[in-house]
């Protein structure tokens, strides 16, 4: 049984966790999509979910590289993304309060995302909850992403916890197979992607949003 009194902290991803981008980020690929006629768009889009730049890359330059120019279709990407996030970076329902929490409780929080440094910052910063956490680990940072459990692993170090006794919150299977594989205590709380068996297996446990984890871990415990 975990509570906030015997877990050494908890590692947060970012899009699709705390951020409800996933969402947008596929309404951009599919928008691109039907403008150049791409084929199997979601699927792809599914594919790169929880990874970083350099290996999204790879994946779509493997699907339409033949075809396309990736370096355009990004872009195009991209700007349809930095203008719908111009209106807000949208929260998922509970992240601000919850962060808020952990922070006032004292337990030691970091996030790894796949996204880079520098933009995990300055989302953060403009909805105010950099504060939350006491380590940041971006996809810039380290050389092999999600699945892979190098990023999980690099935040457990600079915070200074054991891996087996930190929760890790993820909503990809990229995550759930990158913290489970740094040895941590995957805790899946699904986005765009349905869970199948591999991530249900591979989680600790399995919340449908950040409240019901939240209520959990004050009340019983997980």
């Amino acid at each position: 049984m975990y509570t906030l009194n015997n877990i050494d902290g908890i590692v947060f991803d970012m899009d699709g966790v705390i951020f409800d981008t996933e969402s947008v980020c596929m309404k951009c690929w599919l928008t691109v999509g039907e403008r150049y006629g791409l084929e199997n768009v979601e699927y792809y889009v599914r594919l790169c979910t929880g990874r970083n730049e350099i290996e999204t890359e790879r994946i779509v330059t493997e699907a339409y590289g033949d075809k396309h120019d990736i370096k355009q279709l990004r872009a195009e990407v991209n700007t349809e993304v930095r203008n719908t996030l111009n209106k807000g970076v949208p929260l998922k329902p509970g992240a601000r309060e919850v962060l808020e929490w952990l922070h006032e409780s004292g337990v030691k929080v970091g996030l790894a995302s796949s996204t880079r440094y520098d933009i995990i910052v300055s989302e953060m910063t403009e909805v105010g909850l950099l504060h939350c956490f006491d380590v940041i680990i971006g996809g810039d940072m380290i050389v092999k992403s999600k699945p892979e459990p190098d990023i999980y692993l690099a935040a457990c170090k600079k915070l200074g916890i054991d891996p087996k006794n930190t929760l890790a919150v993820e909503d990809s299977r990229n995550g759930i197979l990158s913290a489970s594989a740094a040895g941590m205590i995957p805790i899946l709380i699904p986005d765009l992607i349905e869970p199948d068996e591999v991530m249900l297996n591979k989680a600790y446990v399995k919340f449908d949003n950040l409240m019901q984890f939240k209520d959990k871990m004050l009340n019983t415990g997980i």
